[in-house]
């Protein structure tokens, strides 16, 4: 199939979104820089899926090469935060709070230190994302021996950089959170995009067949399982910990997300519940191409609906989806998926 009027399609819409969301002036950053998370969280959530392949011995696996896909968005991902670092001043609340507590606070939250620091993020993970884009075919024993060593040097480069990449991307658009697990949530939910987003990868390139077997199937639904049980946890714990701590400032956040706990937990609950069941229908079932679609597509706006909840309310002081919401998605979207090619072939040159 010639997907040339595809990707023309995609790339007109995105740019008639992206016209409309700019002449909004910066009103849309708010909605930009979700966005533009949901967007990274796609190759950052693959890195680590990635890696933890490769020290499993599943790297050459069909999630692994789906997988890889997505690291091809990385470089993309670099430009589009240009606007975010030229707007830090209109998004994020050290900039607008009280002067800072300490001598290290003082130069740690600056623009031009927050600057250094997401392209240092960024940096780390282009490189990761070069050592591993592509399979381990033929290696020799030195070879793949050296290669697991760089996974588990990446895998802890990223859990201490994914954390602090929260902390500066999100969790400081409004300073009253303060977690030391935020920084595992956020990670949990980009390796839920990641997967959820391989997983219609796979779908797709099964070409209306089922996906070939239940191992295949599992290679998908499982992990998709384990990572909502984690989040679902996760988002519990935080939760239950602020609120009985009677922390106001804390509780705040929430309450502007529409925290009650018989709101916010039931939901969790609820959520997790449903998408499990989802993802434990029966292999056969779960294992065709429009089944496992259906269960990434769920997923993906779960996560992806969740990155607003997380960043919107400390503008508007609750959570609501705008019209600028989803023309931001659309744009910081539509434009990757119509670079995506053409960064994959100029600058990965990845192999099949």
């Amino acid at each position: 199939m010639n997907r040339r009027p595809i990707s023309l399609a995609v790339g007109a819409a995105a740019l008639v979104a992206c016209g409309l969301a700019a002449s909004a002036g910066t009103a849309v950053m708010p909605s930009y820089l979700a966005a533009w998370l949901v967007l990274v969280s796609l190759p950052a959530g693959a890195l680590p899926l990635l890696m933890g392949l490769e020290l499993a011995g599943f790297a050459a696996g069909p999630m692994a090469a789906s997988l890889r896909r997505l690291l091809g968005l990385l470089p993309i991902a670099v430009v589009l935060l240009v606007p975010i670092l030229l707007n830090v001043g209109e998004l994020y609340g050290w900039e607008r709070s009280v002067p800072p507590r300490t001598g290290l606070a003082a130069i740690w939250f600056t623009p031009a230190f927050f600057t250094l620091r997401s392209l240092s993020y960024l940096a780390v993970w282009l490189w990761l994302a070069e050592t591993f884009r592509r399979a381990p075919i033929d290696l020799s024993l030195e070879d793949a021996a050296a290669r697991r060593r760089r996974a588990v040097l990446g895998m802890v480069l990223h859990a201490v950089l994914g954390t602090l990449a929260a902390e500066d991307w999100v969790e400081s658009v409004d300073p009253g959170r303060a977690s030391t697990a935020f920084g595992l949530l956020v990670m949990t939910i980009q390796a839920g995009i990641a997967v959820s987003a391989a997983a219609l990868i796979a779908a797709r390139s099964s070409s209306g067949r089922p996906v070939r077997d239940n191992r295949t199937a599992a290679a998908f639904t499982d992990p998709m399982l384990v990572l909502l049980a984690c989040w679902g946890f996760v988002h519990v714990v935080q939760y239950l910990v602020v609120w009985l701590a009677n922390l106001p400032e804390e509780a705040r956040w929430y309450l502007d997300r529409g925290g009650a706990l018989t709101r916010l937990g039931t939901g969790i609950a609820l959520a997790t519940g449903i998408l499990a069941l989802l993802v434990l229908l029966p292999r056969r079932v779960a294992g065709r191409p429009a089944a496992l679609a259906g269960i990434a597509v769920l997923v993906l706006a779960l996560h992806g609906a969740e990155m607003f909840w997380l960043v919107t309310p400390g503008f508007r002081g609750a959570f609501r989806f705008t019209w600028l919401d989803g023309l931001a998605l659309v744009g910081v979207v539509g434009v990757a998926a119509g670079l995506s090619g053409r960064v994959e072939r100029v600058l990965w040159r990845a192999h099949p």
